[in-house]
């Protein structure tokens, strides 16, 4: 029991599940690492010189009786619900579920109603709330209300690895990757009470829409505005203006202060040592995660309330419940 109590499962042994494991390797945690296929765990007890179990969860289930106190689930976005309404069935109480949940609102759903039934903790790994440049900024505007935010979400579409997704997560990559930049906004400033939303234009992979536009209000009245378009130049960013000064993330790793009358632009300087040896803000998500302190944590019941504001801004259809 104790060894169980002091256990992590790590579910997908690709990039992600490689970043997750050199993490781990630093608690006092004995770390599961479970595969589907053999190659794929091979690959990963290879470079991360460990054992790891193919042949799934299920397979993992039937020689384990005992579950394990925590979970991180890292595989591909359309297994998640899957695999993560299984991990609740074998009685895991304790999950970190990489972003975003899952590939749809219904499946969403589904994974918090049984999270409920089960009492079981569920947090989405938005690993951008953690960044040391994150913290900076927290605390520079600690005493200074932000008046209003602005924010880019552009993919380098040129840049995308295709045969890394199947064609649902490619429909659905607004969910799959740009939500990490308007989750950090709406983290930070709150959650949207006004929400304009325009949209232009269409790429193959990404039917619903490729310019985005939209501004709005938060709770904590904090006057924001976005744009992105999929087919140009451009990045992901985020411009945040106080009384006193501006603060630019761009790239999101890095924080620059621009002060009121200037036009200079300096880079502050961070204390970012666990960002350069590990993946950027995943060190501090894991611990968080692992020691209960869940401030910054994403929980299932913002996500469910995130995805209505990601289907409006990127022009989704709601699946029908």
């Amino acid at each position: 029991m104790s060894n169980n109590l002091n256990k992590v499962l790590l579910i997908g042994p690709g990039n992600i599940g490689l970043d997750y494991f050199k993490v781990l390797e630093n608690f006092n945690f004995e770390v599961d690492v479970i595969g589907r296929s053999k190659k794929s765990s091979d690959n990963f007890s290879r470079k991360a010189e460990c054992f790891v179990h193919s042949g799934g969860l299920d397979s993992y289930v039937n020689n384990n009786e005992q579950p394990p106190k925590y979970a991180i689930v890292a595989v591909n976005e359309n297994q998640l619900c899957e695999v993560t309404l299984s991990l609740m069935d074998y009685g895991v109480k304790n999950i970190l579920l990489e972003k975003p949940g899952a590939i749809s609102y219904n499946e969403l759903l589904a994974i918090r109603n049984k999270s409920i039934i089960n009492a079981s903790h569920v947090y989405i790994a938005y690993n951008r709330r953690f960044y040391q440049s994150v913290e900076k900024c927290r605390q520079l505007i600690k005493n200074q209300k932000p008046i209003n935010v602005h924010f880019e979400f552009t993919e380098w579409s040129h840049d995308i690895d295709f045969e890394h997704y199947t064609n649902e997560e490619l429909k659905r990559f607004f969910l799959c990757n740009s939500s990490h930049v308007v989750d950090l906004v709406f983290h930070l400033f709150g959650k949207p009470t006004i929400l304009n939303t325009q949209t232009l234009g269409s790429l193959d992979w990404h039917p619903s829409a490729s310019v985005f536009n939209g501004s709005g209000k938060t709770e904590n009245d904090t006057l924001f505005t976005y744009h992105a378009n999929w087919s140009s130049a451009g990045r992901w960013g985020v411009e945040i203006m106080c009384d006193d000064f501006k603060l630019i993330l761009r790239p999101l790793e890095k924080l620059f202060i621009q002060h009121k009358g200037s036009l200079d632009m300096t880079e502050v300087e961070l204390s970012n040592t666990l960002d350069t040896i590990y993946k950027p803000g995943l060190f501090n998500e894991v611990n968080s995660f692992l020691q209960h302190s869940v401030k910054n944590l994403c929980t299932i019941d913002e996500q469910l309330r995130n995805f209505d504001y990601y289907y409006e801004i990127a022009n989704y259809t709601r699946e029908k419940i």
